[in-house]
C-alpha cells in the first residue's frame, strides 16, 4: 500500500508562507487572465489566402468548409465583378479567402495581410446549397453584393433555403 507524498512547509514562517500563497495566487491569476484573453481574440478575422481544394469556374461562387487555413474553418471565393483598386489581388487558381458568418459589416476584420484592400461587407454570397442565405464577410475589391436577395426572403414559400427563419424542422429540412 502507497503512502501519500506530503511536502512539509515548515521551514517556512507564518508571514513567508503568506507571501509565497500571495505569489502563488497572482500568478495562477495573471495565467488565466492571458489565457482567456488569448481565447477572446477570435474575432472574425478575415481576408487570408486560403486553399479550396479545386479551382472553380470564373463565375462560381464557392464556399468550402472546413478550411484549415482559417480560424473561421470557411474559405469563399466570389467571382471578379469589378476593375480592382489599386494594390488588390484577385486569389489565383485554386484560392480564395478566408471568411466568416457575420450580422454587419463590423463583425468582419480585416487581417494586415490580406489582398483586398478596400475591406470588408457583410452579405449573402449564395442562395443554394448548405450555405444558402446565409451571411458571410465579403471583398469589397471584387463583388458587387445584392442589397436584396428574393431567394432569401423567409416570408415566401417557395423559397426552399433551409437556413431561412423558420424552416429548420420542416418537411425537407433536417
Amino acid at each position: 500500500m502507497r503512502r501519500p507524498i506530503h511536502v512539509a512547509l515548515a521551514w517556512l514562517t507564518p508571514r513567508a508562507g503568506l507571501r509565497v500563497g500571495l505569489r502563488l495566487g497572482l500568478l495562477c491569476g495573471l495565467l488565466f487572465g492571458l489565457v482567456f484573453a488569448a481565447s477572446a481574440c477570435d474575432d472574425n478575422q478575415v481576408g487570408r489566402i486560403c486553399e479550396l481544394g479545386q479551382a472553380p469556374s470564373p463565375n462560381e461562387v464557392v464556399v468550402a468548409s472546413p478550411s484549415l487555413d482559417c480560424v473561421s474553418r470557411q474559405c469563399l471565393r466570389v467571382p471578379l465583378e469589378k476593375i480592382l483598386p489599386e494594390g488588390s489581388q484577385y486569389p489565383e487558381g485554386a484560392q480564395g479567402l478566408c471568411t466568416a458568418e457575420c450580422s454587419s459589416d463590423d463583425d468582419c476584420d480585416r487581417v494586415p495581410e490580406s489582398p483586398c484592400k478596400t475591406g470588408f461587407t457583410c452579405g449573402i454570397a449564395l442562395t443554394v446549397g448548405p450555405f444558402c442565405c446565409k451571411k458571410f464577410c465579403i471583398c469589397k475589391d471584387y463583388f458587387v453584393v445584392p442589397t436584396k436577395r428574393e431567394h432569401c426572403d423567409a416570408s415566401k414559400a417557395d423559397n426552399t433555403c433551409c437556413n431561412l427563419e423558420g424552416r429548420q424542422g420542416t418537411p425537407g429540412c433536417p
